[in-house]
């Protein structure tokens, strides 16, 4: 357990906002098509895309990633990965396997296992054999994302085709045609949590949450992928006055409102088609539940927005409830 006082201590709760324009923000890996509701015309995204969207950019950074496929070793092999660590990134010094996961930043964020077979907690390096201890380890993360996200409008696919140049094999004459199904346009809400009491057993910081958050923002951004190109909108984090708070539903109290009454959600084509109503969001979260929350937009139009609805002015960082305050402050993403 843990001494670090700078170890998570607050429950909270994230929503972060991103559009994406006629591509595919999360493909099913069965179907490869876009994972969709067809009930509800809404689109999907997975806990495990955004995950991988974080871990892909700190790895881009430098930090030390467990869930990678950049180790040589395939993401699917524990011990592979755990020996690379422990060779590449440790350089032998870190025996003890719970220790050496802690050490990379998605284990204390997302949570990791490691089950070694006793064979394969021997590890031998340039004719030296080092025992790993600890070898079955399981760490819960403390942060977590909805399983599946849907989008704040609804949908309606498109139809692409596409052509290869190049053909699949030496008898066939002209590349392949191929067709798979578009997203015209999406705002897609992320929904997570951080629970301090799992950031106690991976260690997860205060700079570890900082570092996550910027993430999040800057790795939909550089998304170098023409089908899941992508715009970071807003992200928003409430922290709770007390680890056994909660705001009920607080991923559906963001919503979208036609600036055209005329024009259907599934028509939507840019932000220009509506406004975001933080109305019911900032009804909830004045509350004497919340004790602090922090949000980040490059938006200028939404950052007033999003202050006026919380009865801010421009120079104001507080709001009062019944005399219990709440500071409001910006994440700081650079």
């Amino acid at each position: 357990m843990s001494e670090n006082n700078n170890v998570i201590k607050d429950k909270s709760e994230l929503l972060f906002l991103y559009e994406s324009s006629y591509s595919m923000p999360n493909g099913d890996p069965f179907t490869g098509e876009q994972r969709y509701d067809e009930e509800t015309k809404k689109i999907l995204v997975s806990d495990v895309r955004i995950k991988r969207f974080i871990r892909d950019f700190l790895e881009g950074q430098g930090q030390n990633i467990y869930v990678s496929d950049k180790t040589g070793a395939g993401k699917t092999s524990a011990a592979g990965v755990i020996k690379y660590l422990f060779e590449k990134s440790f350089k032998c010094e870190i025996t003890d396997v719970e220790q050496l996961l802690k050490k990379c930043i998605d284990v204390r964020l997302f949570g990791g296992i490691a089950t070694l077979k006793d064979a394969e907690s021997k590890v031998k390096i340039e004719k030296k054999e080092y025992k790993l201890e600890n070898a079955h380890t399981q760490f819960t993360g403390p942060v977590q994302f909805s399983l599946l996200n849907p989008s704040l409008n609804k949908v309606n696919m498109r139809i692409h085709q596409n052509t290869t140049h190049f053909t699949s094999s030496e008898d066939k004459k002209q590349g392949s045609i191929g067709t798979t199904t578009l997203v015209p346009y999406s705002l897609i809400q992320i929904h997570g949590w951080i629970n301090p009491l799992s950031a106690i057993e991976t260690e997860m910081t205060t700079d570890d949450e900082a570092t996550m958050i910027k993430a999040l923002w800057h790795s939909v951004n550089g998304i170098n992928t023409r089908t899941k190109h992508s715009d970071s909108v807003f992200v928003v984090q409430v922290i709770y006055a007390n680890n056994y708070d909660k705001i009920y539903g607080i991923d559906r109290l963001i919503e979208i409102k036609a600036k055209d009454e005329q024009k259907t959600e599934e028509a939507f084509r840019s932000r220009d088609d509506f406004n975001i109503d933080f109305s019911k969001f900032s009804e909830k979260v004045k509350s004497e539940k919340v004790k602090e929350i922090r949000y980040y937009t490059e938006i200028n139009e939404l950052d007033k927005q999003f202050r006026k609805e919380l009865d801010l002015d421009d120079d104001s960082y507080e709001i009062t409830v019944d005399e219990h305050k709440i500071s409001v402050s910006k994440f700081n993403v650079k």
